[in-house]
């Protein structure tokens, strides 16, 4: 094995041959069992912890113990998602599917959420046939433990944050630009990443040039910008929200992160990850747009390319409308005041500086779009 493969071992998602000894740890794993049954059966946990973790670690068993393969895990959890968004959801839309290529395709998205925003776009996929994607994810998210094992059987690979000093960037930034360059490649693995490193909090969907500049660092050498765009058959997408169940959550807790160690962040996404998932969120929409064929001259063309692409294909909801007319942004509400009185109702605790920060979050994508008209 060269030393670019074993680079690619400590960020890539596991192979085939990898998941049934990763199974069969986590089905003996009791952390595992009792941190997700305390999620799943929290009234039986409170009393009797012992059976909840039994109850759970039995329905892991017979739901996923026999997964020999990625796709096989994948299918397998297929159901569950399918529950997620019955119970969670006003109902799960999609359009583009006109766009899904049966080519390796890098899709650049707007990020709202911690794991569904990929995993709306793979359902998308799998319910038209096609083959799931690798998911970017930051390892401020990796835990060396449960967590990590299943983001990787789901075919996450990891990009570093925080890195120190410009040769480790350089090394770092590098091995992922030439990881995702052969998965889209050689492996002919779509990839979807976010335009930008973490979630939108502010409701502001902008993609940052830095992360486009990392895509293209493994090619810059030997393609132009445009040979290279086309080769990836780069694609936005766009998923929209009509509730974040985080809004209050990312308007109060996040304004403490810089002092929490990285202990205390991991753990938050964690939780916050969790609460993504089980949360209500109202009705959700996702559209794949077409791949990129316009001339670009520089990185940061591209950049304002697909934030139109993104901006312009978000589907607004009430909630949009109503936050941007409760902060005199627009003296209409679409028809939506049957729902403005439920929505605000939502925020009736917050003080005003907090409640204005949720409504500007939700305004925003409004906003974005009047401004490219």
């Amino acid at each position: 094995m060269n030393n670019l493969e074993e680079n690619f071992d400590s960020i890539s998602p596991y192979a085939d041959e990898e998941v049934s000894d990763v199974m069969k740890s986590l089905i003996n794993d009791k952390k595992f069992h009792d941190s997700i049954s305390a999620q799943i059966y929290p009234s039986i946990f409170k009393i009797i912890p012992g059976l909840s973790s039994f109850l759970f670690r039995k329905t892991f068993t017979k739901s996923f113990g026999n997964s020999k393969s990625i796709e096989q895990f994948q299918n397998n959890l297929a159901p569950f998602v399918e529950e997620m968004i019955k119970r969670t959801t006003d109902g799960f839309s999609y359009s583009g599917s006109e766009n899904l290529s049966s080519l390796p395709t890098l899709y650049i998205s707007n990020h709202r959420d911690i794991a569904l925003d990929s995993l709306f776009l793979n359902f998308a996929r799998f319910v038209e046939g096609k083959k799931t994607v690798r998911i970017a994810i930051g390892d401020n998210l990796l835990d060396s433990g449960f967590f990590e094992k299943l983001m990787r059987l789901n075919k996450s690979f990891v990009v570093h944050r925080n890195i120190k000093g410009a040769k480790e960037t350089l090394i770092k930034l590098g091995n992922l630009s030439r990881y995702i360059s052969h998965s889209l490649t050689a492996d002919q693995e779509s990839i979807w990443i976010a335009q930008s490193e973490g979630r939108a909090t502010d409701g502001h969907d902008f993609t940052d040039p830095a992360v486009l500049k990392m895509l293209y660092l493994a090619s810059r050498k030997t393609l132009g910008i445009n040979e290279w765009v086309k080769q990836v058959n780069l694609t936005p997408v766009s998923i929209s929200y009509e509730y974040d169940p985080l809004d209050i959550t990312k308007a109060i807790d996040w304004e403490d992160g810089e002092e929490l160690s990285y202990e205390e962040n991991n753990q938050r996404d964690l939780r916050e990850l969790v609460k993504g998932i089980k949360e209500p969120k109202g009705r959700v929409h996702l559209h794949i747009g077409k791949s990129i064929t316009e001339k670009i001259n520089q990185i940061e063309d591209l950049a304002e390319v697909i934030d139109s692409e993104i901006i312009t294909n978000y589907k607004l909801w009430p909630s949009n409308y109503i936050s941007a007319y409760s902060l005199d942004l627009t003296s209409k509400t679409e028809n939506f005041e049957g729902k403005k009185k439920s929505f605000l109702f939502r925020f009736k605790s917050l003080d005003t500086t907090t409640r204005k920060k949720v409504l500007r979050m939700y305004s925003a994508p409004f906003q974005n779009q009047k401004k490219r008209g």
